[in-house]
């Protein structure tokens, strides 16, 4: 299979087969409105992304094949790219102009293929859908195909990006026709922009209050720190830790209790915050408001250094390690993170020459400088790449100098 060619009908049937009993081993999954059935390509299918489960969620529930839109670094894993290449991705480079996906897309649409599109670009981290990247417009108005908005709730909630480990509990799936070809001739990008925006919010903890819906698991807290870094009790950076259902500062005590609702409860402290969508709105907020304030760069340096394997990728090589060290910045070079590598040489990363700053899974910090990808893969289960994400662009947008 490729973009060119679909698989036949048996083909078809075996893998959804498989596909439907693995996912409702999972989750127990209702289908709200599917309109796509009689729908014929090509068509585009626009969906929040919560889980790495989404691009199955979705086609199984879809009666041709999808040619998705997937993250370039998948393609430098040979064997994922041989399936990748299988089922008719097209690559994109993520958080940069890629004419590939331009021209992939425009391959899908000639074929007669639907055509799958995560805009956030990347999984959210707290079931809030993220902003949407801009350029999904442009590529919209480009090929001038039926829309089809795809929702998936409680998906957040049944793995969150953080997690470890999957919790059962309910998902709702709805696919609904948006928009017929030729809705956005008229429209510039902008209109568009702000058209899709408002078609794909979805909040998973609003949604979970309206049904109050439940998700169990083993150790539902655990690994809570790769996404809240900052403590609202005592503001202390990187001090948090979870332990089966607890979530804990380790510098003054205030604990709480993550519930099967995907909740807070009290447990030592009064609650600061109900859900880890509120709580990741204010540490972000916290985090540019204290990056202002005199002598907290020096808090931030003692917790800005974590062991990592660093990966380069030439091209659209397969990636190649270059060694273990620690990645760590200085507010004495708060323009520059650098690399220090237990054996062999160091680097330094202006943050003048980094484009494309993103996290893959929960573990894998990435960045282009020039045309080579930098990974940067955290190997200790509880640091936190997102923490590294929203750091540097906190600090360059407090700095315009440094952009």
């Amino acid at each position: 299979m490729s973009i060119e060619k679909k698989p036949g009908k048996l083909v078809q049937r075996v893998l959804l087969s498989v596909a439907h009993a693995i996912i409702r081993s999972r989750s127990r999954i209702k289908i709200e409105r599917n309109d796509t059935v009689g729908l014929k390509p090509p068509y585009l299918i626009l969906a929040n992304h919560v889980t790495n489960w989404d691009p199955l969620y979705i086609n199984c529930y879809v009666d041709e094949p999808i040619s998705f839109v997937a993250g370039a670094s998948l393609f430098r894993n040979p064997l994922l790219a041989k399936l990748l290449n299988y089922t008719g991705a097209i690559p994109k480079t993520k958080y940069k102009n890629d004419t590939r996906t331009i021209r992939g897309m425009l391959k899908a649409k000639q074929h007669g293929r639907v055509i799958g599109l995560f805009p956030e670009g990347n999984r959210n981290w707290d079931g809030t859908t993220e902003p949407l990247i801009f350029s999904t417009a442009k590529l919209v108005k480009m090929l001038d195909l039926p829309v089809v908005i795809a929702t998936i709730s409680g998906g957040h909630l049944s793995f969150p990006r953080w997690a470890e480990s999957h919790r059962r509990g309910p998902l709702r799936i709805s696919l609904v026709k948006k928009w017929e070809a030729g809705a956005f001739t008229n429209h510039t990008p902008e209109q568009i922009h702000e058209l899709l925006t408002e078609a794909l919010a979805h909040d998973d903890a609003e949604w979970q209050s309206h049904t109050g819906a439940a998700y169990y698991g083993k150790a539902p807290a655990h690994y809570l720190e790769r996404l809240l870094f900052i403590c609202p009790h005592c503001d202390a950076p990187g001090h948090l830790r979870s332990e089966q259902d607890l979530f804990g500062c380790t510098s003054c005590g205030y604990t709480v209790r993550y519930t099967p609702q995907g909740k807070f409860a009290p447990f030592t402290h009064s609650l600061r915050f109900s859900t880890t969508r509120d709580w990741n709105r204010w540490q972000l907020e916290r985090l540019e408001q204290g990056l202002l304030e005199p002598g907290r760069l020096a808090t931030w340096e003692q917790v800005m250094r974590d062991p990592v394997h660093l990966y380069v990728s030439e091209g659209e090589q397969p990636f190649q390690s270059l060694g273990t060290g620690q990645l760590q910045w200085s507010a004495a070079q708060e323009a520059a993170l650098s690399f220090q590598g237990e054996t062999g040489p160091s680097y330094s990363f202006p943050f003048s020459e980094l484009e494309g700053l993103n996290v893959q899974l929960h573990h894998k910090f990435e960045f282009y400088a020039g045309d080579t990808l930098y990974r940067f893969l955290f190997y200790q289960p509880r640091t936190s790449a997102y923490k590294w994400l929203k750091f540097i662009t906190a600090l360059v947008q407090r700095t315009p100098r440094l952009n």
